[in-house]
Formats: C-alpha cells, structure tokens, sequence
C-alpha cells in the first residue's frame, strides 16, 4: 500500500534527526579524542621539561645520575656512584660464578650418570648375549674309521673324523657322520654342549658292504691317501675300502706324486697293489680348494686331480692354473677362477655351487660296447650306449675306462654345452 504524503513526509523528518544524532556524537567523540591527545601531549612535555631541568639541576651540583637495580633514576655523588656499581659488580660477579658451578656440577651429574648407564646395558648385553663366546662350546668328533662326513643338525659339514668342531653354540645338537660302505652305531647322537667346554663324541663304523684292500705303495712314506677325495689312513700300508672302481691319490708336502691319482678296480678278497713316485721340488706351491659341496671334484687345467673341493691342501707346481669344480647337477660360481703360484705359496679359492635342472641331452658311443662313463670325474652307473644322458647346459668334463684303461689318460674332454652343436659322441674305443 503506498505512503500518503503526510507518511512520507514524517519518515523523512525521521531519519534526518537520527542521521543528526549520529553526527553530534560523532564530533563529540573526536572532540574528546583530540582533547585526550592534547593532554598527553602536554604531559609529555611536562615530563621532558622536569627531567631536563632536574638533570640540569643536579649536574650543576656535581652529581651523576644513576639506575638502580629497580630501574629507578637516582641522583648521587660521583663517590656514592661508584661504591654502588662495586656492589652491583661484585654481586653480578658471585651470582654468575655460582650459576657457571652449578652447570658444571649439573654437567658432570649427567655425564656420571650417562656412562653408568651405558656400562650397566654393556654388562647386561654382554652377559646375556647368545653371541658371546661363552655360549658356545667345541665337539671332537672320532670314528673307528677315519675319513667319515661329519653332519650336524642334518647340514653336511666341510669335515672329515676326526675333527673339531669349534664355535657350536650352546645346547642340543644332533650329530652323525657318515661313510660309504659302512654303517654307523649309534646314527645319531644326542649331545648337549656346554659353554666354554670341549666334549668328545665317537662313533663306530660297522662293514655293512663287501670289502675289498687297497696296498699303497710309495718311496717316500708316510703319506696321506685320499679315496675318492676323502681322506684315509693307512694302516701297515694298506686300507679297506668297499668293492668298485675308486680314484686313489697320495699327498705329501714337498712332493709331487707321480701319477697324481690312479683310478682302480677293487675286488674282494683279493690285494690291489697300487705304487706312486713321490717325486721332492722346491717348486712346489699350494691350493686349498673348498665349496659347499664336499663331493665336488677339482680340475686344474682341464685335468681331473683326484681331489674334492673340501679344503684339503693340493700340492702343485708353482705356475698359473685355471681351476673348476664340478659336480653333477649343479652349477659353480665362479665358472672358474685363474691363480697364479710362486714356489711355497699356498693360496685359497672359494666356490659355491647350486642345483641345476638338466637341460640338455648327450648321446654316447663307443666301437666296442660296455665302456664305462666318467662325468664330472665321477664313475657314472652307465656303460656305452647310451643314447639319452640328461646333463646340465654347462662346460663338463668327459672321459671313458675299460678295465681301468682310459680313453684319455691325461686329460678329459672338455664339452661346452651351450655351443656343442652335435650333442653325440662317437669313439673308436
């Protein structure tokens, strides 16, 4: 509904007088805040003036000003002034040395306190720690015959009886040893081993196969016989070892053997007579060969040597050698490593070798059927033919024997799988 003219007319006189309520008090308000600023201003002044003449004042008179330790102004003789920054001085002086003496001895209480605690954690660690050495404790491990694998908690050990076995941690363990052709009483062994002490664990090793003896004939003796890359001892020149053919190799330090092995036929009941040259050098070094397979066979050169990679010291003449080690199904890393030896040295080469599925097939032939089969310098269970051997894709070493004759006799083939193109091998042996 629309305004009548009287309406419009008293709204607007409305809003006028609030609209000049609005601006007197607003002019009221800055009237106000400039009287305050004036009074400020004025006492400020006032101030300005009574310190200056104050100052004025007093210093005519000789005196200095002085702040005490309140802040306040305070007007004294130039003697009182001094007597009174002496004092502050002195006090300032005393207060820091007592604070710098209280950090001091509040540093050295945390430094004491630090090395207390960590000497009390090393005591505890060193003491309840399953690494320290007197948690462990040592095995010597016999057999009535030597040369058996030693195996501890089921994992086939780098040894041989009889050994130590250093470094066993504290507890139970369980022990066995192992050698083929015989039976071993107990099998297993249970022994607890106690910290920092040495315990001593036999073993009888029973014949359980068809045995046959093996005479050892050297012109240097004594000598260690190694049977098919084990150790042996001989007793009265002789040893026991189970029917079969066998690779027997003598070592001795300072000598070189001459043949270096000679792989036999051992029967039963019947004396197999095998001699060596052991033949003296000043040229002569030494290889200490290991892997984690103790079955693994060395080959220096090419050449099969009669020895296993277990650790055992190979003589050789002094020189650079290209070495491998090489077991069925498994592949080596390194392929081979190449060393070289000056006379008296002895150097150490480490491989590691890891199942391999074969890969690849050889077929074998001889002119005169029933050759056996070396792989690796292992007697296979094969003779020739044999049409389909599973081998890995690698570099094998190769050879044949018919009544202990080899087809080779100073070295086997070399075959590299991967580039073998015709995978069969035809002889006339």
């Amino acid at each position: 509904m629309p305004l009548t003219p009287e309406e419009e007319k008293r709204l607007r006189e409305e809003i006028r007088r609030k609209l000049e309520e609005r601006e007197r008090r607003m002019k009221q308000s800055q009237e106000k805040a400039e009287e305050e600023r004036q009074r400020h201003l004025e006492e400020r002044l006032r101030a300005r003036i009574r310190e200056e003449e104050e100052e004025r004042f007093f210093t005519e008179r000789g005196y200095v000003k002085y702040i005490n330790r309140y802040g306040e102004v305070e007007w004294l003789t130039p003697e009182e002034a001094e007597k009174r920054r002496g004092r502050k001085r002195t006090r300032r002086t005393s207060s820091r040395r007592k604070m710098r003496r209280r950090r001091k001895l509040l540093t050295w209480g945390i430094n004491v306190g630090m090395v207390l605690f960590a000497l009390m954690v090393a005591a505890a660690l060193y003491r309840y720690n399953p690494r320290h050495p007197s948690s462990y404790g040592s095995l010597v491990v016999k057999s009535t015959l030597p040369g058996a694998v030693i195996y501890l908690d089921g994992k086939e050990l780098q040894k041989f009886t009889p050994d130590t076995l250093g470094r066993i941690a504290a507890g139970d363990h369980f022990l066995t040893v192992y050698r083929d052709g015989f039976a071993t009483f107990p099998p297993v062994i249970r022994v607890s081993v106690q910290p920092k002490k040495i315990q001593e664990v036999s073993f009888e090793l029973k014949n359980v196969a068809r045995m046959g003896r093996v005479v050892v004939e050297t012109n240097q003796g004594p000598v260690q016989v190694y049977v098919d890359g084990l150790p042996y001892q001989l007793q009265d020149g002789s040893l026991v070892v189970p029917v079969g053919y066998h690779v027997i190799t003598p070592v001795k330090k300072g000598f070189l053997a001459d043949p270096p092995y000679r792989r036999i036929l051992v029967e039963e009941k019947v004396a197999r007579v095998v001699s060596f040259q052991m033949i003296p050098s000043e040229n002569i070094a030494y290889l200490r060969i290991s892997s984690n397979r103790v079955k693994a066979n060395v080959f220096l050169d090419d050449r099969f040597s009669g020895m296993k990679a277990s650790g055992q010291l190979i003589p050789v003449e002094a020189g650079t050698y290209q070495i491998r080690v090489k077991e069925a199904g498994f592949k080596s890393d390194p392929s081979f490593e190449i060393v070289g030896l000056e006379p008296g040295q002895t150097q150490e080469v480490v491989f590691y070798l890891s199942p391999e599925t074969p890969g690849d097939t050889l077929h074998l032939f001889t002119e005169n059927p029933g050759a056996n089969i070396i792989l690796d310098g292992e007697l296979l269970p094969y003779v020739t033919p044999l049409p389909d051997l599973l081998v890995t894709r690698d570099v094998h070493f190769l050879n044949f024997m018919r009544e202990e004759q080899l087809y080779q006799p100073d070295h086997d083939m070399l075959l590299d799988m991967a580039n073998l193109r015709d995978k069969t091998i035809e002889l006339d042996f």
